[in-house]
């Protein structure tokens, strides 16, 4: 696995690789450093809602559309989200900030795939089947979640068996992913998914099934 920052890519390293590595004990963790606010949304209860949501967002892409009606679409499409995830709110309990913030990275996601879109009909010259066949969401929607990538400013000491480390969180659009951590031998990238947002897959899933019926609506 690969972590994207500032534009550079370093490995990253599973956070029980890393503890064997420097002989750290268990509890040298992310949520040690960042503990995660538990009292928070869940998609526990709310399976079912949740895949009826995920159709009919998908169904609200037209069957048929012009070129120059996907920008609009898409921004329709993700006030559709918008309005479908408030009336399922019940049974997740996201605050409004929440919700917002699920909106707008959904927006990002379907910006960032009409874009390469509209860039692979002026390369491949408006040739739908070449543009279907060029067209890769998963390295689409991997550049949106790398250029989401932030490290944070704020350092924390770490002292085990007389080594010193000085470690900070890694973030991206769904939270806190992994730490940077200043070793004696340089820097490591280490991958922790114990606070993983449980909502990334769905909108992963979500958003490559929007991007497929988008393709499909558009004109030979």
């Amino acid at each position: 696995m690969q972590l994207t920052v500032n534009g550079q890519e370093h490995p990253l390293i599973p956070i029980q690789t890393f503890r064997e590595k420097w002989a750290l004990p268990d509890n040298f963790t992310l949520s040690a450093f960042e503990p995660k606010d538990w009292a928070v949304g869940s998609m526990d209860r709310a399976g079912q809602s949740l895949l009826k949501m995920k159709q009919a967002v998908i169904d609200a892409v037209p069957a048929q559309m012009s070129w120059s009606a996907l920008p609009v679409t898409a921004g329709q499409i993700t006030e559709f989200f918008r309005q479908q995830l408030t009336l399922i709110n019940q049974d997740i309990g996201l605050q409004d900030i929440e919700v917002d913030f699920a909106a707008a990275g959904f927006g990002d996601v379907l910006q960032t795939v009409i874009y390469e879109l509209l860039r692979l009909k002026q390369v491949c010259h408006r040739d739908i089947t070449q543009i279907r066949h060029e067209f890769d969401f998963s390295a689409v929607y991997q550049r949106w979640l790398d250029d989401s990538v932030r490290v944070s400013a704020v350092i924390f000491p770490y002292s085990h068996a007389g080594r010193q480390f000085t470690l900070r969180t890694i973030n991206n659009a769904y939270g806190r992913v992994g730490l940077e951590v200043q070793t004696p031998n340089g820097l490591e990238y280490v991958v922790d998914s114990s606070l993983a947002c449980p909502a990334a897959n769905y909108m992963r899933d979500l958003s490559r099934d929007i991007a497929a019926a988008l393709l499909r609506a558009l004109p030979y």
